[in-house]
């Protein structure tokens, strides 16, 4: 037999937690770069801020890539190192390290289970087979690893930049100012 829930959590549901992630994720933004401009931020909190950035952000943006979003997260934490370097006058490179590392440390779970998710569906297929991020077209080829053909890549045409017009340095032919002879 099943039991019930009868908790607060067990009310909540998958779009609830989304949009208080999508919230909370631009709280941590905008007080991360608060913390930036006025050059408050510490290692430790920079550190605790970019991974609960990290988490809130791949909640709060369930159908997008992980890595896409934490490559993301990654160049706007730079940007946002560079412009506080630029305002105070010195970069901080252990501020900066550490945040990347947190990053870091934040998608080798999800690889590992993407890793674990692919051995248990087909501990025999190469890896090389199950990229996700192949789409073919409808009509004109099938998923990879299936047994379908796929289509042919068209060839790409070679480039030929279109014809030049004649260049006149003389605005007006007819007054004759170009040398003799040409």
């Amino acid at each position: 037999m099943l039991a019930v829930m009868n908790g607060l959590f067990s009310r909540i549901t998958p779009g609830q937690v989304v949009g208080f992630a999508r919230f909370g994720a631009l709280f941590i933004a905008f007080a991360l770069t608060a913390g930036y401009v006025t050059d408050r931020l510490t290692l430790e909190l920079a550190g605790v801020g970019a991974l609960f950035l990290a988490t809130l952000t791949l909640l709060a943006l369930p159908s997008q890539r992980s890595s896409e979003l934490l490559g993301a997260l990654a160049i706007w934490l730079t940007y946002a190192e560079f412009m506080a370097a630029i305002r105070s006058g010195q970069f901080d490179l252990w501020r900066w390290a550490v945040v990347l590392a947190t990053l870091a440390l934040v998608i080798v779970p999800i690889k590992v289970q993407h890793v674990r998710q692919l051995a248990r569906s087909n501990p025999y297929r190469p890896i090389g087979e199950t990229d996700r991020r192949i789409w073919p077209d409808a009509g004109s080829a099938a998923a990879p690893g299936t047994s379908a053909a796929m289509a042919p890549d068209p060839a790409p045409a070679p480039f030929a930049p279109p014809a030049l017009p004649a260049i006149a340095f003389d605005p007006d032919a007819s007054a004759g100012l170009l040398p003799a002879g040409t």
